[in-house]
């Protein structure tokens, strides 16, 4: 007999919101908050794990694109856009397939492990392209370095603020001073906790994103954009919205 507490209990488990999902990740509003980024524990990867997000519909895809696979979406994109460059983009026409292609363009989006200095737990830090951008400047930087030197990196600073109505993330920046991360113990623990940051990528299906590109087409043809704008305009490096939609992703 099948049971239906059991059922209802695993439906619910499978389609919450998850309050523990959310903890896993860095989240803060405007102003200024401190975080240590951990090197990944195996050389087999980086410690950051790169993606571009096509969001249709109110959907994530994954872009093939990261891994060099080719895009169904993404052909759909400059194709939209050599035809938009032919009409001349301050046509009707023009400004309408615009606005097709802000709604299917693959944003970047980059996954890190930090120390969250607010209570000393390991977060994913989700990054757009401009804030992770920075972070690696640093990297290069000859009077920085490798920020994940557990011995002798930097913590880096987060300062958020509201420029033209959009989040801003450019007084971010690395402490001035070199320090451990914390003691042996606390890297330790660290360690291992760090989280799956590259299991979080799963490239969407090639078969599907050819069917939604074969829609977005007859869009194209018609009168109206049809999809929802998801121009970036910067503000693809809003982690804390990011993180409303961030359940939607395939899984």
């Amino acid at each position: 007999m099948v049971n239906l507490k059991k059922l209802k209990e695993q439906y619910e488990k499978m389609n919450s919101t998850g309050g523990d999902f959310y903890e896993k990740f860095f989240q803060m509003g405007d102003g200024e908050a401190s975080v240590r980024f951990l090197p990944w524990d195996r050389d087999d990867r980086e410690f950051y794990a790169e993606s571009a997000i096509h969001r249709i519909d109110g959907k994530n895809y994954h872009c093939p694109g990261v891994e060099n696979k080719e895009c169904p979406l993404c052909k759909t994109y400059r194709s939209i856009w050599e035809k938009i460059n032919r009409i001349g983009k301050d046509t009707a026409e023009g400004k309408r397939l615009q606005q097709v292609a802000r709604g299917i363009k693959a944003n970047s989006r980059f996954y890190l492990n930090a120390v969250d200095r607010r209570d000393g737990k390991v977060k994913i830090l989700s990054a757009g392209k401009k804030l992770f951008s920075k972070i690696l400047s640093i990297f290069i930087d000859e009077d920085y370095g490798d920020l994940t030197d557990l011995k002798s990196g930097w913590d880096f600073k987060i300062v958020r603020e509201q420029v033209a109505g959009f989040p801003n993330y450019d007084k971010s920046a690395p402490r001035p001073k070199q320090t451990p991360a914390g003691s042996d113990a606390e890297i330790a623990t660290w360690m291992e906790e760090l989280h799956d940051i590259h299991s979080l990528i799963k490239i969407a299906d090639y078969e599907e994103l050819s069917l939604i590109s074969k829609e977005i087409m007859s869009v194209v043809s018609g009168g109206s954009s049809g999809l929802e704008d998801s121009s970036d305009n910067d503000q693809e490096d809003d982690s804390d919205d990011y993180l409303k939609k961030l359940n939607s992703l395939d899984s």
